[in-house]
């Protein structure tokens, strides 16, 4: 037979009766000092609640920007924010348990375009398998650099001790020249995509990128001029130019509301000329120009003949 189970009911009751009598047989000034107790300590287990909170909070300032391997961030109860796996009945993204309703794809009403993966080699250079992924991986941002066609800049840029650090102050903008350079001129940014040599082509991207292989700025190259829409919207629109006077307008993809900036954010590029035209944050190339590797394809081409035209 299994062993009786005891209840221990009656040992909790007599304990709260004689609780009860003992409270019901203290004098005022017991009751009084006992309260005062209660007050005490429940005061001082807030302060150190609080204290604990605030070093916590305190000491983790700065970690976004000095992560620390050593430190066992799921310790500090202000940055646990559970795990990431609910999942949203309509774009079926994955939330944390305390995300907004809606965040994601507002219950469905947001629907975006099903990504491509990229081509060959991209595919693989992201992948991080093999030791030329991870070199890529490792200074993709030097790759970038070999490959955007717009400078990057900002009003006002401050080098600091001397050092070739420098802090970006002010509004940051990024800036398209001509199709084709001026006389006597290198060719930079967009314009190297249009020399006509690939080998100069990839001997000037590689000029001022020494962590870069050779090879695969070969193979990114190949891969915008086959795939990269912008690209070959620049190269049709030039071969309809038949001087400098000409002109491509990438229109913008929607009109400003009411109440916004509504002065025009096209982007328009001349066949060969001295200007810098400044590209609107708000364009859709916006990003496309400046960070290629991300943008491979450069921009959703579903309407071409409504994004640009040529003028004089």
């Amino acid at each position: 037979m299994p062993p009786i189970r005891r209840s221990n009911l009656g040992r909790r009751t007599r304990n709260a009766i004689n609780q009860a009598n003992y409270r019901s047989n203290r004098t005022a000034q017991e009751r009084d000092d006992g309260n005062e107790r209660e007050r005490i300590r429940i005061s001082q287990t807030r302060e150190a609640r609080a204290r604990h909170s605030t070093n916590n909070r305190a000491s983790l300032n700065p970690a976004a920007f000095s992560y620390d391997v050593s430190i066992d961030y799921s310790n500090y109860q202000c940055v646990v924010i559970g795990s990431m796996n609910l999942v949203c009945s309509h774009c079926k993204a994955l939330k944390y348990k305390n995300d907004a309703n809606g965040l994601c794809c507002a219950n469905g009403k947001v629907k975006l375009i099903q990504l491509d993966p990229p081509p060959e080699p991209l595919y693989s250079l992201v992948s991080g398998i093999g030791t030329d992924s991870i070199h890529f991986l490792t200074h993709i941002q030097q790759y970038n650099n070999c490959f955007q066609m717009t400078s990057f800049g900002a009003t006002n840029a401050v080098r600091e001790n001397f050092m070739p650090t420098f802090k970006i102050q002010g509004q940051i903008y990024h800036r398209a020249g001509s199709l084709l350079p001026v006389s006597d001129s290198d060719n930079k940014f967009l314009q190297i995509y249009f020399m006509g040599n690939s080998p100069q082509e990839i001997d000037l991207r590689c000029a001022h990128n020494n962590l870069v292989k050779r090879s695969i700025v070969e193979q990114l190259q190949t891969l915008f001029h086959q795939h990269n829409q912008l690209i070959i919207l620049f190269k049709t629109a030039l071969d309809l130019m038949p001087s400098d006077n000409h002109k491509i307008v990438i229109r913008a993809d929607k009109t400003p509301a009411v109440g916004e900036n509504l002065e025009s954010r096209d982007i328009v590029l001349h066949r060969r000329n001295f200007q810098l035209q400044p590209i609107k944050e708000t364009h859709r190339s916006y990003d496309a120009l400046q960070y290629p590797i991300i943008f491979w394809q450069g921009l959703w081409m579903h309407h071409r003949d409504s994004t640009f035209g040529l003028q004089l």
